[in-house]
């Protein structure tokens, strides 16, 4: 678990509504952790249940295998494990480039 320093600044660089891109590390029988850019300590999780592409939920085997890049939105901060919530899907946002 990451020290509470660590977990402060993941909360502030990825608040709760935002929308992130990030890249599928490893995937789970739950669902999949995805690293997020600038904050390499910081733990990013979809579960099975947030992964709706298309508005309904998909077979594991169809998740993004490691190395993928995803756009996906931050729904929520989970104190008791320090992990960043997303979801993928049609209420998802993706991210826009600011130029």
């Amino acid at each position: 678990m990451i020290d509470e320093t660590t977990w402060t600044e993941a909360k502030e660089a990825f608040p709760i509504g935002s929308s992130v891109q990030g890249e599928v590390l490893t995937n789970r029988s739950f669902g999949f952790f995805v690293k997020l850019p600038g904050n390499p300590d910081a733990v990013a999780v979809v579960d099975a249940i947030s992964y709706i592409p298309h508005g309904v939920p998909v077979d594991a085997a169809l998740w993004p295998k490691p190395g993928q890049k995803i756009s996906a939105e931050v729904v929520d901060h989970a104190e008791h494990n320090r992990q960043i919530k997303l979801r993928v899907g049609p209420d998802s946002t993706p991210p826009h480039d600011e130029d």
